[in-house]
């Protein structure tokens, strides 16, 4: 038996943005890094725009990866915010 299709709903759905630190944003190959960064910026703010709940989280902040980009930090003050200490698990 199959579960029929659902389609997403706000009201049942959550963002999680992982790891979008500064010193990763520069190891990124595909796609130019600032434009990355812009991408993310704009993820950010269609979350905002369907209020949907939103978490925030980093790995190694102390190390190479970096603080959270903080436009993003800015973007959403008082989401969770998750930082992992000494994990790089990606």
């Amino acid at each position: 038996m199959t579960t029929p299709y659902q389609r997403l709903d706000k009201d049942n759905a959550a963002v999680l943005l992982v790891d979008h630190q500064a010193g990763l944003l520069s190891l990124v190959r595909d796609i130019d890094p600032d434009k990355f960064k812009n991408n993310v910026l704009a993820l950010g703010n269609l979350a905002r725009y369907f209020k949907l709940p939103t978490i925030l989280t980093t790995s190694f902040e102390s190390g190479p990866n970096g603080p959270l980009v903080p436009e993003l930090k800015a973007q959403f003050p008082d989401a969770p915010y998750i930082a992992r200490p000494g994990q790089i698990n990606a």
